[in-house]
């Protein structure tokens, strides 16, 4: 990464982005003065406020966002606190993780926090990781039988299988790569990352080629989906990533900095305007290179 990039990660004004690029792509340890500082800092500003409030709020989705927005920015449980204990498990027992198509997301950022040493969330992990497909994904949870007939065979669903490999993704950073991760890389390099296997120039989910940020259950950017086959091993001289690396090219300016090319209407946290230079998918295009 150019040094001027860099600087431009390391603002004083977004703490939340500093940290993560000084613990992730800088690699250095929780104990580091100015990781310290950086946190003291995070921890103090208007952006953590926001997302305590919204984690303190009674909708299960507003708790779902905050601990994305904890998740991603970079900080832990221990970091966090009492405010966050009670808010986590609260939803773990009302939803049993199930929450719609975001239960992957969902414990990936849970595993991201500090929660997989809690036996509910390692003994879920365990259960869903069991449901991989043949195929290498997995599968759509619908119920409605004109969307999912249980009597019928059924590919796996891209949208939801791009949640496991972050969620594998992590599980690897934190020293732990699960038996179904093979495949699971298998199932994305077969078709260089982000396309169908019968046309290798259509798209398998259109979101897949742009930098949609922050993740949302069924919408989940190239720079992240690159970052994590990096962080599962994949070489960047191999035919995937190479790939990979052309899709994120597309959306990089003169200056090396990346574009956001979309986000939702209501984000989990806001992390800049669709159509400019964006921190979050700089930093992750560059790890998803350099890692």
């Amino acid at each position: 990464m150019d040094q001027t990039v860099l600087d431009w990660l390391l603002e004083d004004n977004n703490p939340e982005v500093r940290l993560r690029t000084l613990k992730e792509y800088k690699k250095l340890s929780e104990d580091d003065e100015s990781v310290v500082n950086c946190k003291k800092e995070l921890l103090g500003s208007k952006v953590y406020e926001r997302g305590l409030k919204k984690l303190k709020k009674d909708k299960q989705w507003d708790k779902y966002d905050a601990i994305m927005a904890f998740a991603e920015w970079g900080l832990t449980r221990e970091d966090i606190g009492k405010d966050i204990d009670s808010e986590v498990f609260a939803l773990i027992e009302s939803t049993g993780f199930k929450m719609l198509c975001g239960e992957p997301l969902l414990l990936r950022n849970l595993v991201k926090l500090g929660y997989y040493t809690e036996d509910i969330v390692k003994n879920e992990i365990d259960s869903v990781l069991r449901l991989i497909k043949d195929d290498g994904g997995f599968g759509c949870i619908s119920t409605n039988k004109k969307i999912n007939d249980p009597r019928k065979s059924h590919k796996s669903c891209a949208r939801l299988t791009v949640e496991y490999l972050l969620l594998v993704a992590e599980l690897s950073l934190q020293g732990y790569k699960p038996e179904c991760a093979d495949a699971l890389i298998h199932y994305f390099t077969k078709r260089n990352i982000f396309y169908r296997t019968d046309d290798m120039q259509t798209p398998m989910v259109d979101v897949m080629l742009g930098t949609f940020y922050p993740p949302d259950p069924i919408k989940i950017g190239a720079q992240q989906i690159v970052y994590a086959l990096r962080i599962l091993g994949c070489k960047p001289k191999s035919k995937a990533m190479q790939a990979g690396c052309k899709v994120l090219d597309k959306h990089r300016l003169e200056n090396s900095r990346y574009v956001l090319t979309a986000s939702k209407s209501v984000p989990a946290f806001k992390a800049g305007n669709v159509g400019e230079e964006n921190k979050w998918v700089t930093l992750y295009a560059y790890m998803a290179r350099e890692t």
